[in-house]
């Protein structure tokens, strides 16, 4: 596992995959390091709810989490079309299937987990929950099990290229330090689409 202020990699990266469980933040710091890198951003699980044309809650209530896994799948390849450089949102689970991983890194993505302590992902979690009416996460509904899931995943985000943690960083902080670290900045950046 390498932090982001150690590690600098040979050539820039193309496409940057930012991966974490959910409530880490993948989505809102996925938009800012775009607009940061003045690059595109995609959203996986937007993408999924675009194409599907259900929310992800939905997904998961009425075809279940191997339908899910498979439209994430499909999304991810469609995502991987991109011409230019691209920042991708991955979805929570996204990193975690091996096939998934393998088409990251045959791409060449260069994979970022965003990372936070789990007591504070599930509080997000309930947070999101209080302020909607239905769950948006229906994975985090019980706490034992979404603790669960998050060690059990654990291991696969530390295969991530770079770990940075986003602990009491606002959303462009963690985008300028992602930037850095891939010695990336929007003036050299955007000449490479």
């Amino acid at each position: 596992m390498r932090k982001a202020s150690g590690h600098l990699p040979h050539c820039a990266p193309r496409i940057i995959a930012l991966t974490g469980f959910m409530a880490v933040g993948k989505s809102t710091v996925g938009r800012a390091l775009a607009s940061h890198l003045q690059w595109p951003v995609i959203d996986l699980d937007s993408e999924i709810e675009r194409r599907s044309k259900l929310r992800i809650h939905e997904i998961f209530a009425t075809r279940g989490e191997s339908r899910f896994r498979e439209l994430e799948s499909d999304a991810l390849r469609h995502a991987m079309e991109h011409s230019g450089p691209v920042v991708i949102a991955l979805g929570g689970g996204t990193f975690v299937q091996p096939s998934n991983a393998a088409l990251l890194r045959d791409h060449g993505a260069h994979v970022i987990f965003l990372e936070v302590g789990v007591e504070e992902l599930l509080e997000r979690c309930r947070a999101g929950e209080r302020r909607s009416s239905h769950n948006p996460r229906p994975l985090a509904a019980d706490a034992e099990a979404f603790c669960a899931l998050y060690y059990h995943r654990l291991p696969y985000y530390q295969k991530a290229d770079m770990t940075v943690s986003t602990a009491g960083k606002m959303p462009e902080e963690i985008a300028r330090e992602i930037a850095a670290a891939l010695g990336l900045s929007a003036s050299t950046s955007a000449g490479r689409s």
